[in-house]
């Protein structure tokens, strides 16, 4: 569309006003093209909108008690209308400002709440600590235990086999228990390579992830 076009229909559309209404309308935006200049009518047409978007506006604004107003490149703007609407905007954008006093009670609830968070970061770590600690232990009781009971049960059947050659029934029993003390002690062995090679790499990826996340977290707060 160009400029010949634009108010070609913006004439159109304005049929409806008075006389007087569409002409100060249609010279105010002549002489805008003009002050604007030919090579600058392509900006112009896309600043001001289609003609029936700028009809629109130049009809709301009339209605609003047209004659304290002005053409502009935007419609036509009333000064009391729009210093109205400015008011309620503005009156708007304070009733959603917090108060001084809300801001105070904000500041004291948050200092109010720094002890009990601390408390909170306090107990989870320790916690923390604790099943670390635990695990820990379980690790190290098994480990004793199973290299206890291997011991235990090579000795009984070494004495087992010399107590045969005296006492073969009580050599039998020694053997036996000695075995038995065998199977306990491989069974206390798999606990710990199972907790070294499974537990223990699941904790150390779950805290590097945990702790991934929270620096994430925080650069992304920061940026």
């Amino acid at each position: 569309m160009n400029r010949l076009e634009f108010m070609r229909r913006l004439e159109e559309l304005l049929s409806d006003l008075s006389q007087s209404e569409r002409e100060e309308a249609l010279q105010y935006y002549n002489d805008y093209f003009n002050d604007a200049g030919a090579e600058n009518e392509q900006e112009v047409l896309a600043s001001i909108g289609t003609p029936e978007q700028l009809a629109r506006i130049i009809k709301e604004g009339l209605e609003d008690n047209g004659a304290a107003g002005e053409f502009t490149e935007t419609g036509y703007h009333n000064e009391t209308f729009t210093e109205e609407k400015r008011n309620e905007v503005v009156k708007k954008e304070n009733g959603k400002r917090l108060s001084g006093g809300m801001i105070v009670l904000l500041i004291f609830l948050c200092i109010a709440a720094l002890p009990m968070v601390a408390a909170m970061l306090s107990g989870l770590f320790g916690a923390g600590i604790g099943v670390l600690g635990g695990l820990l232990g379980l690790f190290i009781g098994t480990a004793a235990a199973g290299i206890g009971l291997f011991a235990a049960g090579i000795g009984l059947l070494i004495a087992g086999m010399v107590k045969m050659a005296v006492v073969p029934l009580a050599g039998i029993c020694l053997v036996g228990a000695g075995i038995l003390l065998l199977g306990l002690s491989m069974f206390f062995i798999w606990v710990t390579v199972w907790l070294w090679g499974t537990v223990f790499p699941w904790m150390i990826r779950t805290v590097v992830n945990l702790c991934r996340r929270l620096l994430h977290g925080r650069r992304r707060e920061e940026g």
